[in-house]
């Protein structure tokens, strides 16, 4: 009965041992799989950030590749930038998917909200002011003294149709004062730069643009800003949002936004951001930007 017993334990202990043998390697392999995607998944991670043409290609990139290249560091993975040469190239890329964080004016921000889900996490503090107004800019000597002088004459909107402060927000303070876009001659600059300066030149009776456009170092080296005068000026609403895509996670959304309200805290940080022509960074909320689908539907019958 002993002899037995014996026998039947060594089976076992030969059996187990077998078992272990076999079982090992897979395990092993099945660990330094699992590892090997973690590691994939670390160096394959990336965030893509589209910047939307408020200014030429290659000043854009000059302004934010710094801040790319912070918050790499904080982030702890790879971060590119993509400039679109144009705003039809820019919303194609956004609808196409091949951006996770957008810095766009106001108007594509509460399209892209509506219709792809994008939702806004921070705004652009600039002159220490975190919201924009819009301004129509006539020559100093101009004999338009009112928005209604304006009729018949030739109006240059900085940044085309869609540019929410300096098209679509004075559109809506002429429209207030009766004058449809039929009652003057609408043109557009891809820049509000060039805009400013076809004012300044006499080459435009009016401009549309942003009311802080003079302070702009670029225009204030190019023309003498005392020349020019605000005919009229709108409410200023809030500044130039920066969304995530909604396939963002809570905890990456939570670290870019916390990466990027740790600038306005050093001085290090103060001068990255005037690098790229902000003066701050602040949170923001969907609800900051009612009151410009406000004006898009009186302006554009948009509905968003």
């Amino acid at each position: 009965m002993q002899v037995m017993f014996v026998k039947l334990m060594m089976q076992w202990l030969i059996c187990s041992t077998l078992c272990l043998c076999l079982a090992s390697p897979l395990a092993l392999a099945a660990e330094d799989s699992d590892e090997k995607v973690e590691k994939e998944e670390k160096v394959e991670k990336e965030l893509n950030i589209g910047v939307f043409p408020r200014r030429n290609v290659a000043t854009s990139i000059k302004m934010f590749t710094p801040m790319v290249n912070y918050l790499e560091q904080q982030l702890g993975h790879k971060v590119s930038l993509d400039v679109a040469p144009d705003m039809p190239a820019f919303w194609s890329r956004l609808q196409n998917g091949d951006y996770d964080l957008v810095h766009l004016n106001q108007y594509h921000y509460v399209k892209a909200h509506a219709e792809l889900g994008w939702q806004v996490i921070l705004k652009n503090e600039e002159f220490g002011k975190d919201t924009l107004a819009s301004a129509i800019w006539v020559h100093e000597d101009s004999d338009i003294k009112e928005l209604k002088d304006l009729q018949g004459k030739l109006i240059v909107f900085g940044g085309g149709k869609h540019a929410m402060v300096a098209s679509i927000m004075n559109k809506d303070l002429m429209l207030k004062e009766g004058l449809t876009e039929d009652s003057y001659i609408g043109m557009s600059s891809l820049y509000p730069v060039k805009s400013i300066l076809s004012v300044y030149y006499n080459q435009a009776d009016a401009v549309g643009t942003g009311a802080s456009v003079i302070k702009i170092p670029l225009i204030r080296k190019k023309i003498d800003v005392s020349k020019l005068r605000v005919l009229a000026q709108s409410k200023p609403l809030a500044h130039l949002p920066w969304a995530v895509s909604q396939n963002m996670s809570s905890p990456d959304r939570e670290a870019l936004i916390k990466s990027f309200l740790s600038l306005n805290d050093s001085r290090d940080g103060k001068q990255l951001l005037q690098g790229a022509g902000m003066s701050g960074i602040k949170p923001a909320d969907d609800r900051d930007y009612d009151e410009h689908r406000v004006i898009i539907k009186r302006v554009l019958q948009e509905d968003y």
